[in-house]
């Protein structure tokens, strides 16, 4: 790819979405509550991780792909 060249790789309308909504979250309850961006982002986190195992089980996500997604994550750096 040159340098200044438009890349070809694009945020599909949900991928913007959710960044639209994590950043608005974030902002909100920094400028509401108080609380530091760090705990922010770690609630968010969590959230989607509770999203994510719900979406898992309703859509019957086999165990097997469930325990390599959890093995990546623990074994990450």
């Amino acid at each position: 790819m040159e340098h200044g060249s438009p890349s070809d790789c694009r945020l599909n309308g949900a991928e913007a979405i959710v960044i639209i909504v994590v950043v608005t979250i974030t902002a909100a309850l920094k400028a509401l509550t108080g609380v530091p961006t760090l705990e922010v982002l770690q609630l968010l986190a969590g959230v989607g991780l509770i999203a994510g195992a719900t979406t898992a089980l309703g859509t019957r996500l086999s165990f097997r792909v469930v325990r390599t997604v959890l093995e990546a994550a623990l074994t990450a750096p």
